[in-house]
């Protein structure tokens, strides 16, 4: 059977005040570091685990940088709350957010 067709769901122009929504799957999937990349979770991470080896589950378990398409398409889908930088107290990210000789 075929899944039903990725789509983006993007709202240009709210009823209320007329602007652009943020897409809240995005906001829930994937975190934005502050150079503009995007993370995600190695997709497949929680299907069929009781038939994968212990090595494909660590590995599965790591996070992945999206490449610059995706990244692109991820910026036009969320808001300029979401684009700006976070303060957050123990980052784990902390190490990540900047990037040096990079431009996305």
């Amino acid at each position: 059977t075929l899944g039903q067709p990725p789509r983006r769901s993007l709202i240009y122009f709210s009823k209320g005040r007329g602007k652009r929504k943020t897409v809240k799957a995005v906001v829930k999937r994937f975190l934005r570091l502050d150079c503009g990349l995007w993370l995600r979770r190695q997709a497949g991470c929680k299907k069929r685990l009781w038939k994968k080896r212990k090595p494909r589950i660590r590995r599965l378990r790591q996070h992945v940088l999206c490449n610059k398409w995706q990244s692109k398409l991820l910026d036009k889908m969320v808001t300029d709350f979401w684009k700006r930088r976070k303060w957050y107290e123990n980052d784990p990210y902390q190490l990540y957010h900047e990037r040096t000789n990079f431009r996305a």
